[in-house]
């Protein structure tokens, strides 16, 4: 779903501004990674929307590819957006250099989705790597 919607604007028009679903309404949060305990948190102490996590294309979290790219490789991966407007593509940097861009948007869910497969950014990190 290339910079799409997965719901309709109609599916939401009914709600006020700011309204918003509760994503851990049935999540047990100490059941979730510390990280992403830490991350509901903050968002909390600073009164934002709920966190959620960014995912790739399949729904996968990013940060558990991230996590094993970086011990694997032992490299750094960062994911830049320097001056980036909306439906910009960001930087993928691996220790400081870009290696290659990626699309992302904003899903009305609230996600930012990345639009790549896992294993086709894992492939490019790597391929990248190898031509450095």
């Amino acid at each position: 779903m290339s910079r799409g919607t997965s719901i309709t604007i109609e599916a939401i028009a009914h709600r006020s501004p700011g309204e918003d679903d509760d994503p851990y309404g049935d999540v047990e949060i100490t059941s979730l990674p510390d990280w992403w305990a830490a991350a509901i948190k903050e968002f909390e102490a600073h009164d934002l929307r709920a966190y959620r996590p960014p995912r790739f294309a399949d729904g996968t979290l990013k940060r558990t590819v991230v996590e094993t790219l970086e011990t694997k490789l032992e490299v750094s991966v960062r994911f830049v957006g320097r001056n980036a407007s909306y439906q910009d593509d960001w930087e993928v940097r691996i220790d400081g250099e870009t290696v290659t861009t990626i699309g992302r948007y904003r899903s009305p869910n609230g996600y930012t989705v990345y639009e790549i497969e896992p294993d086709e950014f894992v492939d490019r990190v790597t391929e990248a790597l190898e031509e450095q």
